[in-house]
């Protein structure tokens, strides 16, 4: 059941959606309230459950990690037994994202391997333990990621870059102990605040900001933003799954910007795989849905040879940096 918001609560979503490490002063000069004002609403919104985390955003490739997707169809598995197929991906520690789905697949997840052998060990470690459960699996290579600032509240889109991330590994920066302490608690929560995170670490918060400035700078981290409950909001999150043919850098280029400046349109992501283009979209309802797709259909026909839809229903995990505990 969806929740109604006021004007001020979808503009702090909005504004927590482009920057969610942005302070409460800086968004109560935006949205047009108190500073008291915008950290009473922003508590309230997370109370009724509508913002689900604060989220930090980081360049993978930079840290040397690979980014796999892979999509499963179970088969014969209890309600208790799939409930604990769940967990165990969403402890996992090379698994930064798990969604639930209806339809074409039931789970979707990301792994974060550092390389083929270590992709190759964890795929028989999942097999071993779940194969018997899984009626049909695929694999997708994601060689690059963009992630926009959705526009779905207020059906409209701030004109700055995506977030972009996946892809092969080049220049690796070698995280220290502190570094990856510091990243694993802006991952678990991206409004921590210098003082709550270096009081944990024994650290000083001018420490604390030195450290994050330093790899804000070198793009390891590439922006903070937040996750939401969007059936609470009354929106509803697909998967469009398409298999491109004769999409030159110019077509792909412009394909790129309509998802980036489309209110609806979240994430864009290109992979070696039979899909090879996925777009992820919120909208209002199954007949909104259609609309998007046919105006998808409309732009790019010349691109697109097919194309599939999958519904995802939950977002169960989404950290970037799964294998190190805050």
């Amino acid at each position: 059941m969806s929740v109604k918001l006021d004007l001020k609560d979808k503009k702090i979503i909005y504004e927590l959606d482009v920057d969610s490490r942005q302070s409460a002063s800086q968004l109560a000069k935006k949205v047009g309230v108190s500073k008291q004002g915008c950290t009473f609403k922003i508590n309230n919104l997370v109370k009724k459950g509508i913002i689900n985390s604060f989220v930090t955003v980081l360049n993978t490739p930079l840290m040397g990690h690979l980014s796999f997707r892979m999509y499963f169809k179970l088969i014969d598995i209890s309600p208790s037994k799939e409930t604990e197929f769940r967990n165990w991906l969403i402890n996992h520690n090379l698994i930064p994202w798990v969604v639930g789905c209806e339809g074409l697949w039931d789970y979707i997840i990301v792994v974060f391997p550092k390389d083929f052998t270590e992709f190759e060990s964890f795929s028989t470690e999942l097999n071993n333990n779940w194969g018997n459960f899984v009626e049909k699996k695929d694999i997708a290579l994601v060689t690059e990621a963009h992630h926009f600032r959705s526009g779905y509240l207020l059906e409209k889109k701030v004109d700055i870059p995506p977030l972009t991330y996946a892809g092969q590994p080049k220049e690796v920066y070698k995280l220290d102990e502190i570094e990856n302490k510091i990243l694993a608690m802006l991952c678990e929560n991206s409004r921590a605040e210098l003082v709550q995170i270096g009081k944990q670490l024994n650290l000083p918060s001018k420490t604390v900001a030195y450290r994050i400035k330093k790899l804000r700078e070198i793009n390891l981290i590439e922006g903070y933003t937040l996750t939401v409950d969007y059936s609470k909001l009354g929106f509803e999150r697909y998967k469009v799954f398409i298999r491109s043919k004769s999409m030159d850098q110019e077509r792909e280029k412009s394909f790129i910007e309509w998802a980036r400046m489309h209110p609806y349109c979240l994430y864009y992501s290109k992979s070696i795989a039979s899909s090879d283009v996925e777009l992820e979209l919120i909208v209002k309802n199954s007949i909104h849905l259609r609309e998007i797709v046919a105006e998808i259909r409309k732009n790019f026909n010349d691109v697109i040879r097919a194309y599939e839809v999958m519904k995802i229903y939950q977002e169960f995990k989404l950290n970037f940096i799964p294998w190190v505990n805050p």
